[in-house]
This record gives structure tokens, C-alpha cells and sequence, in this order.
């Protein structure tokens, strides 16, 4: 084998280890060299080089588990197809006024990709989160795109059935399927129940590309009942939705982000080369062989290579043939893989021992619930604890340290609608004044970085709260601590301080869930 053959055939093999720890979750190296076929010392060299690049990342125990800079790439990949913010403000409008959870799908590799979602407040549907792929044979989804695409596409599946199962009411055999396919064609929509899970509905509309093919099917998903009792309203809503979306997609040009990119001094091994080129590729979001080479300082052959074999493996896509290029949609299903993975609690819990451990204080993890916070961890303090705040509960999102902390870090637009909301209860109100005055707090919060509460909750207390981001920048939960007030807001002269203890662990797991720099 030449040495060019050896190189190609290691960046296979490293993509070939990051889809084995994507099926498996954490593993061991020697779990994965046998997953590989590959010897261990291999393995680990692989492993060292795409922990470099934020691909792949040790976990608790030394295990192995992807790492977040699949969801930067996977964010690219999104931003290369369609205008990102665009599509997560038409979803939110969508699941504000239906209650139900919308997404957007689109076809790749024979099988639907779920690009985006907006959850629904009434059910978490894991099964059809952003990045999990479906088999084209069953969902509301996935006959939409089966119903646009060319016939051969759908003659391939037909040839395929007998179909594995999913939920009670999946199409199991090629005939069933073909009239599905059929009367989803001839309606303009589709909708289903119990097919992808028992319980679950979803209605589907076609979004096209503006040469007419099909770009993606937009659905809106929910219980069984509640799917039905609204489906008349939900097919006006979707159907505008639809055709607002095919609208943007005919004026849509990929815009490259405001990052500079600039090529490591060394690139010794062919791991980081390829790992060079994406980055380079995700921040131009679409570009050409002959940019990517002035980019990274390789030569145009070793980067036609190398796009070819990345390309071959869906990191990277080629819009036709000696066409441009962008990062491939298989970092969107990398990327939700990811984020299926990640326990929110799992991760923290191991940063509030360390916190208990040092201070003896209450250390608490709390998430937004609509207009409250709810603690879902909690370590009770050695000396003194309050009762508020058990796990489970929940306080409004303006009363105590980690409610604020969740509240002040959220968007302006979030301040606006809990003002609204609390603006109409009788266990608070909002004058002119007030609501001034509300988010010049909330502001003065977001500068200092974390919030404060003082004989608020319980007397003779105090806590600290300090925002944990997501991977977007999104605040998705506080830590806080919580104790008597002369301790809590003691300033030692030597030592951390509670509070600076607090925003630590915040900002910790912030870099674990891949939070932007911004943010930490």
C-alpha cells in the first residue's frame, strides 16, 4: 500500500472509531481497538489526535465519549443548509402556538435526519430530537420526503420490505408503504400515529428547494389525543410554515461566520490535517478546493485527497459533481447522538460533592420550568439547611439566587414575556417603575455574572447562583449554594470565596457542555 493509501485509510479508520463511540456511548480504548478491528496502540494514537481537535474526549474513568466540538461542526453543517436563526424562530412559532414539538427533517443516506426541534412543554420526544435519524419507511416525516423524491429512491425501499418494526402501527411490508407514499403525494401532507412511537402523532408538510425538489419536511408532534383534536388547526398552521420556509430557501446563500481561521504552525500527522481542513471548512460554512488549500497552506492534491475521503465518509459534502463543499450532515446525527448522552445531573453531580466536600454548604442544580425553577439535585448542608428548594421544587423565577441566575442569563425576550405573565398574578405585579427597575437588576446580574439572594427565601440565609450555558450559548440550568448569610457572603483573604467556588463549577460545566467562549 503507498503511503497516500496508508494516510486515507487512517482518517477512515478515525471515522470509523468516533461512529463506533457514537453507537456505544463511553468505552474503553480496548473496547473500541476491538470494535475497529485495529491494534490498541493505534487506537490510542487516533484517540490522542481527535481529543486534540475536541472530536473525541476522555470521560469518568478514563472512558472515551465524543466530544463537543462535534456540535461546532454540527452547527456549521445546519448554517450550510439554511439560515439557522430563521428556521429556530419559525419552530418556536410553531410550538408557541400549537403546544406541540416542531422540527425540521431532511433526507440523507436513505434514512430522515432531524436538523432542528423545539420541544414541546407536555413531552420529551427522544426519539425524534435533533440529530436522531429514521428509517424512510415509517413517520410523517419520512413519507413526506419518500413522496418528493425521485421514484427510484422509493422503488429501492419497496425492493427492501419486509421493514423492522418501530411502534405498533409501523408499515411493515412494501404495498402498505407504497399507498402511504401515494396519498401522501396526492395530499400535499402527511399524518401519522403510533408508527415511529406508541402514543405519539405527527403531521408532516414538504419544504422544496427553489429549483422545486424537496428539501425537508417540517412536522409537528405529540400525544395521540392531542395531535387529533387539534389536526385542522395544525395543518393551517404547518402548511404557512412550509411554504415560509420553501420561500427562504429560494433567496438562501450560505454566509461564512466572523471567525478568522487560522491554520495551526504544525501539522505534522494526517489527523490534524483533516481536522485543519474542516475547521477551515466550517468557517467558511461553503467553499471550494482551491480556497481550502490557500487556507490551510496544503497543496491542492493532498486536499482534493482528503476532501474526496471525507466526503466518503459524510463528514463532508460536495454540492454535485466538482462542486463546492460543506460540513456533511452526519455531524448533525453525530451532534444529537451527543446531546442524547449528556445528563445534565450525571455531570453535575461530581462538581457539587467537590463543592459540599470543601464548604459543608447547600448545593443545589436547578432548570426553567415555564415561569419557576425546579431543583433537580441537591446535597443538603453539614451545619444548617432551608427547606425551600427540596428536589422537586420549584420557586418563580424573580424569587432567590438560582431562579434569578436562570431568569437574568435568558434572553431579553424571556424578560419581556415573565414580566407579562407575572404582570397578570396576584403574587406580583409590575408598574412601569418596577419593571424598570426589575431589569436593571436582572442586568446588573448579567455584568457581575452571578446573582445574590439575601434574607430573601429563608431568614438568616443567603445563596449564590451562577448560569450553566449550553453548546448555543442558552443558559440550561444555575448552581447554587446556599447557607447563612455570614458565611455565603464572607470575603476570605486568602482562599476562594463561596461565590467564586460557585461560578467555578458553573463555568466547569459550561466547558463540558460545550459552551461558546463568550460565555466562560
Amino acid at each position: 500500500m503507498t503511503q497516500p493509501a496508508k494516510l486515507i485509510q487512517l482518517v477512515l479508520k478515525a471515522t470509523q472509531l468516533v461512529d463506533e463511540v457514537s453507537a456505544l456511548g463511553p468505552s474503553t480504548p480496548s473496547d473500541l481497538a476491538k470494535a475497529v478491528d485495529e491494534p490498541r496502540p493505534s487506537v490510542y494514537r487516533i484517540i490522542s489526535s481527535l481529543e486534540q481537535s475536541g472530536i473525541l474526549r476522555r470521560a469518568p474513568g478514563g472512558l472515551v465519549e465524543l466530544g463537543t466540538g462535534i456540535l461546532r461542526l454540527a452547527e456549521a453543517a445546519t448554517d450550510a443548509l439554511l439560515d439557522h436563526e430563521a428556521l429556530n424562530t419559525l419552530l418556536e412559532g410553531i410550538q408557541s402556538e400549537l403546544g406541540l414539538t416542531a422540527a425540521l427533517w431532511i433526507p440523507r443516506n436513505g434514512t430522515a435526519v432531524c436538523l432542528e426541534q423545539v420541544d414541546s412543554t407536555e413531552v420529551d420526544l427522544h426519539e425524534l430530537s435533533s440529530g436522531r435519524i429514521l428509517p424512510l419507511h415509517t413517520g410523517a416525516a419520512s413519507h413526506v420526503l419518500l413522496a418528493w423524491q425521485p421514484p427510484e429512491v422509493l422503488d429501492a425501499l419497496l425492493a427492501q420490505a419486509p421493514y423492522v418494526k418501530w411502534a405498533s402501527r409501523t408499515p411493515i411490508d412494501a404495498e402498505t408503504l407504497r399507498q402511504l407514499v401515494a396519498d401522501t403525494k396526492r395530499e400535499g401532507w402527511r399524518m401519522e400515529s403510533n408508527e415511529v412511537v406508541d402514543g405519539i402523532a405527527a403531521l408532516g408538510f414538504p419544504v422544496f428547494n427553489a429549483d422545486g425538489s424537496i428539501f425537508g419536511a417540517l412536522t409537528a408532534a405529540g400525544l395521540v389525543d392531542q395531535v387529533v383534536t387539534q389536526q385542522e388547526q395544525t395543518k393551517v398552521v404547518l402548511a404557512a410554515a412550509a411554504q415560509t420556509l420553501t420561500d427562504l430557501m429560494a433567496g438562501f446563500k450560505p454566509v461564512r461566520t466572523g471567525n478568522e481561521f487560522n491554520p495551526p504552525e504544525s501539522n505534522e500527522s494526517v489527523l490534524a490535517k483533516a481536522s485543519s481542513l474542516m475547521d477551515a471548512l466550517a468557517a467558511e460554512r461553503l467553499s471550494t478546493s482551491a480556497r481550502l488549500a490557500d487556507l490551510t497552506g496544503e497543496p491542492i492534491s493532498s486536499v482534493y485527497r482528503m476532501l474526496a475521503t471525507l466526503v466518503e465518509t459524510g463528514w463532508i459534502e460536495q454540492l454535485g459533481h466538482r462542486g463546492s463543499y460543506r460540513i456533511g450532515s452526519k455531524m448533525i446525527s453525530l451532534a444529537g447522538n451527543l446531546l442524547n448522552q449528556l445528563d445534565l445531573r450525571r455531570a453535575a453531580l461530581p462538581v457539587l460533592r467537590e463543592i459540599h466536600d470543601a464548604i459543608g454548604e447547600t448545593v443545589l442544580l436547578c432548570i426553567k420550568s415555564g415561569t419557576r425553577a425546579v431543583c433537580i439535585e441537591r446535597i443538603d448542608g453539614k451545619r444548617v439547611n432551608s427547606r425551600r428548594l427540596a428536589i422537586g421544587s420549584s420557586l418563580p423565577l424573580h424569587i432567590g439566587a438560582a431562579p434569578r441566575a436562570l431568569l437574568a442569563f435568558d434572553t431579553a425576550q424571556s424578560w419581556e414575556e415573565y414580566a407579562a405573565v407575572m404582570g397578570q398574578s396576584s403574587d406580583f405585579s409590575f408598574g412601569v417603575r418596577s419593571r424598570a427597575e426589575f431589569f436593571g437588576k436582572l442586568k446588573e446580574i448579567r455584568e457581575a455574572g452571578f446573582a445574590l439572594s439575601d434574607d430573601e427565601v429563608t431568614s438568616g440565609m443567603a445563596a449564590v447562583g451562577a448560569p450553566i450555558f449550553d453548546h448555543r450559548g442558552h443558559v440550561m440550568a444555575s448552581l447554587s449554594v446556599s447557607g447563612l448569610r455570614d458565611g455565603i457572603l464572607h470575603q476570605p483573604d486568602s482562599s476562594p470565596s463561596i461565590i467564586d467556588l460557585a461560578c467555578d463549577g458553573a463555568r466547569r460545566l459550561s466547558i463540558y457542555f460545550g459552551a461558546p467562549e463568550s460565555c466562560i
